[in-house]
């Protein structure tokens, strides 16, 4: 008996089911590339190399965390698809495709930034440019894993009123990151780089993220859109003690806003106006600024 079938709890004991039932394979794959961001951060301040505007080592530290937070997720809700899904063929060949294309990519950014060269928009050489759209392939399959679990979740019909509004909050968020963060990311792929207007090249950027904050940035609207998963999911973990009905309602208009902002944020970036305008008189503008940085 796991901890998710003792009746009513509290949100910790829902976090610690959720603990209890995580998919170890995916833990471990995250936990193994979460290890690489302090090195990464490390390296920020060590290694003085400088790449499009920014620190070589920014880049993979920001893919690491988001990474290995995916991952976390999803190891999270696997079991929601049912107790023997995991164990499944169509589930084992979900958690693989996961580890197996985050790792392809955080390796190869990782290795680019070590050798000083860019792992996105590398078009300047034959293989960097294959590498590139092999990446995309990659985050395409990627970000594809959530859907199969979300789907199989929602056809799951049981009494267990916490993993149901959990199952809601883990596909909301999942079909928001998937139509926000997938558009944005296509619109991304078939630009040149992430400022869809011209004269970016002027624009100061947020430290760290290096979002503009006077151009419109598409990175803004991806990120937002990529990090459905994690909030909706969230919360479902804290809507889990409410009545179903108005835990699925608020989760539908939390799904329907969160997706709202990111077409806004991405209308805004190709309309070349940034949401945080706000912050351009306190950062300045960002002389190393020479050209975007990759995302």
């Amino acid at each position: 008996m796991t901890p998710f079938s003792q009746g009513k709890q509290s949100i910790a004991g829902v976090a610690a089911g959720l603990w209890h039932d995580a998919d170890r394979p995916l833990l471990r794959t995250a936990a193994c590339i979460g290890t690489l961001a302090p090195i990464s951060a490390a390296l920020v301040f060590i290694d003085g190399r400088m790449l499009d505007g920014a620190n070589l080592w920014l880049k993979p530290l920001k893919f690491q965390i988001s990474t290995s937070v995916f991952l976390f997720t999803l190891a999270l809700a696997m079991p929601l698809a049912g107790r023997s899904f995991p164990r499944s063929v169509l589930g084992r060949v979900t958690v693989w495709t996961a580890i197996v294309t985050a790792a392809f990519e955080i390796v190869w950014i990782t290795f680019r930034a070590a050798i000083g060269e860019r792992s996105h928009y590398a078009f300047d050489t034959a293989v960097g440019g294959v590498m590139y759209v092999l990446m995309g392939f990659a985050a395409v399959l990627l970000s594809l894993t959530p859907v199969v679990v979300a789907i199989r979740a929602l056809l799951i019909r049981d009494d267990d009123p916490p993993r149901t509004v959990l199952r809601w909050g883990f596909a909301l968020g999942t079909a928001v990151a998937l139509a926000g963060a997938t558009g944005v990311g296509i619109m991304l792929g078939g630009s040149p780089d992430h400022y869809p207007t011209d004269a970016a090249d002027e624009a100061s950027r947020v430290p760290v993220a290096k979002w503009s904050v006077e151009r419109g940035d598409l990175r803004i609207a991806h990120f937002v859109g990529l990090h459905a998963m994690q909030g909706l999911f969230i919360a479902g973990m804290l809507l889990t003690r409410a009545p179903f009905g108005v835990a699925r309602t608020v989760l539908i208009s939390a799904a329907i806003l969160w997706l709202g902002a990111v077409i806004a944020l991405a209308a805004l970036a190709v309309d070349g106006r940034s949401p945080l305008s706000p912050l351009a008189s306190v950062l300045g503008t960002d002389t190393d600024a020479a050209s975007p940085s990759d995302e």
